[in-house]
């Protein structure tokens, strides 16, 4: 059976009975088959916004070229990313006593398309990321045989660390302006469109 068929298997599976298959998975590949299992899943996800951009650009074959090359490459940086996510869920798990990382690669890999799969609409993204979300925990629980508080703390470390440097930079950003870090000591004029434009 081709990985793409198996892709498609293990997704409708997974999204249609969740539990079922968590707790039935029992196959092993090595760490080869969830790596590229993942690498499909980021490029099925960013598929339909290199196919739109394409799309409407398709007076311009240039530019309509560059951006679906453009949204392939955001998947595969995207795909990095969700490896190194994976590696370092797999050292917190590694300290609760679990061992293999094709585990954690397949509990990472799998609910991928669930997590990332529709990220250009809003709201629907945040809920389908925090149902991807859960599905990664069930999937380490079950996959290393921890317990689901466990799983939960190797899953979100790894979301806190890639989070913090976004928070840190807006944290700066919104002091700024609410502290006023950047103005001079006493009141400024207004600066007025004939000032600027003198």
């Amino acid at each position: 059976m081709s990985l793409l068929n198996q892709w498609k298997g293990v997704n409708g599976y997974m999204i249609n009975d969740p539990g079922t298959f968590f707790s039935e998975y029992n196959e092993s590949h090595g760490i080869g088959y969830p790596i590229a299992f993942m690498l499909i899943s980021y490029l099925a996800v960013m598929l339909p916004a290199a196919v739109l951009t394409a799309a409407l650009n398709i007076t311009a074959p240039g530019e309509a070229a560059v951006g679906v090359v453009i949204f392939l490459a955001f998947g595969i940086a995207y795909w990095i990313l969700g490896l190194v996510e994976a590696v370092l869920a797999h050292g917190v798990v590694y300290l609760f006593g679990a061992r293999g990382i094709a585990k954690t690669f397949e509990a990472y890999a799998f609910p991928t398309v669930v997590r990332y799969g529709l990220w250009w609409f809003p709201l629907v993204n945040i809920a389908l990321g925090f149902y991807g979300l859960y599905l990664q925990i069930k999937g380490l629980s079950t996959f290393h045989d921890i317990s689901t508080g466990k799983a939960v703390i190797a899953a979100a470390l790894p979301v806190v660390v890639f989070m913090l440097p976004g928070i840190l930079v807006i944290a700066a950003v919104v002091a700024t302006f609410v502290l006023d870090m950047g103005s001079q000591t006493g009141t400024q004029p207004p600066m007025l469109l004939f000032d600027v434009v003198a």
